[in-house]
């Protein structure tokens, strides 16, 4: 960003072609919800032509990166930081190695957001969703504060083909949490993040705060750019320092 004024140019990179999974009118929904969620920056959203169709095991997920890889090498003539849209953040450190900007995954701002709002955490996750969030939480250095990860009983196409029909469900898990002792909850399918209103319908049901880690990701996205003003166009951004960010 050249201009320092300028508004950030985030492009929100999904991580699966759900144009085609969910349709094209779930994208703009989704893209019109960025937007508003982050209205200091211009956010761009793209759907890949290739990949899995969900982020539900290991498998899909290492599949994320040959998918992204073509296109990333371009990401830095257009936009200035990229959100990779999904909670299991893959492919992060090769795709910031290979494009020269701030990757940011949002599923580890969103837990980062966590541990400022409380004490301990419990995220809630599609079924079946990919194994390794422990690891990955001990990769932070956040493990003292997770309490558990609990799934709401449907699968991403589920939660995107009809929502209402697991808000019940979804309700009763986020309680179940908190009677474990989480004092936060993070939302840990992106299917569950861009359902309209319910992190507040949560928080008003539960009484804990609600991290949408989409919208945690679009401003760790804002404040990397912020923090890399001062660097050449295109400079190279080493994994340790996105970390950093």
């Amino acid at each position: 960003m050249s201009d320092p004024s300028a508004r950030p140019r985030v492009l929100y990179q999904l991580a699966s072609p759900l144009h085609r999974t969910a349709g094209p009118e779930v994208v703009l929904r989704r893209a019109a919800m960025l937007q508003a969620w982050a209205p200091s920056a211009q956010v761009e959203i793209a759907s890949p032509e290739d990949g899995p169709s969900a982020i539900e095991s290991a498998a899909d997920a290492a599949m994320v990166f040959p998918a992204l890889r073509e296109s990333a090498l371009g990401w830095a003539s257009r936009h200035d930081a990229v959100v990779i849209g999904c909670f299991s953040d893959p492919a992060v450190d090769a795709l910031t190695e290979i494009s020269g900007l701030a990757v940011i995954g949002p599923g580890e701002a969103g837990m980062l957001a966590a541990v400022q709002l409380g004490e301990r955490f419990s995220e809630l996750s599609s079924d079946p969703t990919p194994p390794g969030l422990r690891r990955r939480i001990r990769g932070i250095g956040l493990e003292d504060s997770f309490v558990s990860e609990v799934t709401v009983g449907g699968s991403v196409a589920d939660l995107n083909r009809d929502p209402e029909t697991h808000l019940p469900a979804i309700v009763e898990r986020a309680q179940g949490c908190v009677a474990q002792g989480a004092d936060v909850l993070v939302l840990g399918c992106f299917a569950l993040s861009f359902i309209p209103g319910l992190p507040e319908k949560l928080t008003q049901t539960v009484g804990v705060p609600i991290v949408n880690p989409v919208i945690a990701g679009l401003k760790a996205a804002e404040a990397a750019v912020l923090y890399r003003a001062g660097l050449p166009r295109g400079a190279q951004i080493s994994s340790d320092t996105r970390s950093a960010e």
